[in-house]
């Protein structure tokens, strides 16, 4: 069964996420899902779903995006929950110019791990060296890390893999322009590894007109297999161990 590492059941995308949330109870090939926050409201929605639905687990945090009006004290008192396994999304994002923010928002969220015990997932769009230079010059997180849907870069891929820092592969390792994802693929360690759908977000080939799924988690791990050589069932197995060793709250 796989580990759906990355995804946002409560999307404003997603009008009827009953169904989903039924679709992925239902699913015997998935074995559990990590809910993630964007904000304050999102992180408290998640942690109502993954307490009536035992396959879910959440992910609190302030997205880069949404930082506008969010109190870090209130996200400690999310982070504290038992289904909370993680902080994040946190990170930086280039579109925005209020960088410093941003900066601010990173940091204390990764003290606040550091203080709950928790691993972060970083949100990095075109800014992994910006968030590595945070991580050695004012605060690391001590208690694990996962770059998620990793924008490729070998040089920013040997500092992850020399801290034990994880990646993760979503729907765009399945495009047809995906080399340099191909390339990471091959030589990230098996142990430094995970799958994710971002669903609703970022659907695989051939779904790339519709509503992301989890259960298209078997697309991303299907291309991985096919990349690496290696058997479906091992790539999931890998990956689904990965997990649990990074987010060491999933039983």
């Amino acid at each position: 069964m796989a580990i759906d590492s990355h995804m946002h059941i409560n999307s404003l995308l997603l009008e009827n996420k009953e169904k989903y949330i039924s679709a992925i109870n239902n699913n015997y090939l998935i074995e559990s899902v990590i809910n993630v926050g964007l904000d304050l409201k999102s992180s408290e929605e998640s942690i109502t779903i993954s307490k009536a639905n035992h396959k879910f687990f959440s992910s609190v945090g302030i997205h880069p995006l949404y930082i506008e009006s969010q109190n870090l004290s209130d996200l400690y008192n999310l982070a504290i929950n038992p289904k909370v396994i993680a902080i994040g999304e946190i990170g930086l994002d280039s579109t925005k110019s209020n960088f410093e923010v941003q900066k601010k928002y990173l940091i204390e969220q990764i003290i606040i791990a550091n203080e709950v015990h928790l691993p972060v997932i970083i949100h990095s769009n075109n800014s992994n060296k910006l968030v590595i230079d945070i991580f050695e010059k004012y605060v690391k997180p001590k208690y694990g890390c996962v770059f998620h849907c990793f924008q490729p870069d070998l040089e920013d891929l040997k500092y992850l893999v020399k801290n034990d820092f994880y990646i993760s592969f979503a729907g765009r390792i399945t495009y047809k322009n995906a080399k340099k994802s191909i390339e990471v693929a091959n030589i990230v360690p098996d142990d430094l590894f995970l799958v994710e759908t971002d669903s609703p977000y970022i659907s695989p080939e051939p779904l790339r007109e519709k509503i992301n799924e989890t259960a298209n988690i078997k697309y991303i791990i299907n291309k991985l297999a096919e990349i690496k050589q290696r058997d479906y069932d091992e790539i999931e197995q890998i990956t689904r161990e990965n997990a649990k060793s990074l987010f060491k709250k999933i039983k």
